[in-house]
């Protein structure tokens, strides 16, 4: 068994590793090893068991005082950098593996992808080099890039781009 691994989940065989352990992802329950998967499955297991009246309906107060708003019509759009791409849900610090910008060995990897138009092409450019100018350490080492349908409220042709650095 090799060094890294604690040993075999007793409810479905997987590798535990030591480092799920030590972060709390597996763990030891009742004199049992579990998986991350296992762990998850027990929790949720745990949090149905008292949940009798989670499921109850609930009751909607009709009012006509209250004015009727029609959002069908609005054109208040809400949108995140993650949704278009700008990264507000990405992190680097959740990664392990140190930059290395001297070498030509790539350690991750970021994808960004845009409407096949001229205005959400120079949004993805803009987005890439304001995240290239905000990380010094960052040097890119490969690119490839694809068209293909990105699934949504509209199938659309997407530019897919990875950047390895």
């Amino acid at each position: 068994m090799s060094d890294d691994i604690a040993g075999a989940c007793k409810e479905c065989g997987a590798s535990v590793y030591k480092q799920h352990l030590s972060s709390g992802i597996a763990r030891n329950e009742d004199d049992k090893l579990l998986c991350a998967h296992c762990v998850t499955e027990l929790k949720r297991s745990e949090d149905d068991a008292g949940d009798d009246d989670a499921f109850e309906p609930i009751e909607l107060e009709d009012s006509d005082d209250e004015p009727h708003v029609d959002m069908s019509q609005s054109r208040i759009h809400v949108s995140t950098s993650s949704m278009l791409g700008g990264g507000g849900g990405w992190d680097d610090t959740r990664f392990e593996r140190q930059l290395d910008p001297r070498t030509v060995y790539s350690t991750r990897c970021r994808t960004f992808h845009s409407k096949l138009s001229e205005a959400a092409l120079e949004f993805m450019n803009n987005q890439i080099n304001e995240w290239i100018d905000k990380h010094d350490n960052l040097s890119i080492k490969f690119a490839t890039s694809t068209i293909g349908t990105f699934e949504g409220k509209h199938s659309e042709p997407n530019l897919i781009l990875t950047l390895f650095y």
